[in-house]
């Protein structure tokens, strides 16, 4: 049995957000981030944006990963959306992004972060978890898909 939930806590899950563009998303993300941790609704929306800027957080697959190392957090904090109407992150392969997982991670984490955003995404890119992910309708059914019971899943 693959237990991601003892290594891979999604700390909050937004099921089927109605959300239509990037910045909306980033910004629900910032204001639900700043409710649990010691970091500013603003700073997090601006660095979400300058770094899509930089580098698209569309990993393909129809999934996005935004992603921060940051001040204040003293542990790893993941919000995971499935989204209504997919939204283009400007992936690789073109596709627009129905899932889109945010990870911000201490600043003192290094590759720990960087494993950490591995396992996410190819968890996230397994085809048939990522179909039912987007077809769960609530918190509940989402976060009962990532503990794997029947052992379904790739190892990441």
């Amino acid at each position: 049995m693959n237990d991601y939930s003892s290594d891979l806590h999604f700390n909050i899950v937004l099921p089927r957000l109605k959300i239509i563009a990037q910045k909306q998303i980033f910004m629900a993300f910032a204001k639900e981030a700043c409710k649990h941790l010691n970091v500013s609704e603003e700073n997090v929306f601006e660095l979400l944006i300058d770094q899509e800027a930089q580098s698209s957080s569309g990993v393909g697959y129809g999934v996005a990963i935004p992603h921060l190392q940051v001040r204040g957090p003293q542990k790893p904090f993941t919000i995971l959306a499935t989204l209504e109407q997919a939204i283009d992150f400007n992936a690789a392969d073109s596709q627009p992004a129905d899932l889109v997982c945010l990870v911000l991670s201490p600043e003192s984490d290094g590759p720990l972060h960087l494993r950490r955003l591995s396992r996410i995404s190819r968890l996230l890119m397994n085809e048939t978890l990522h179909r039912k992910l987007c077809e769960a309708r609530d918190e509940q059914s989402i976060r009962a898909l990532l503990v794997d019971p029947e052992g379904w899943l790739m190892a990441a």
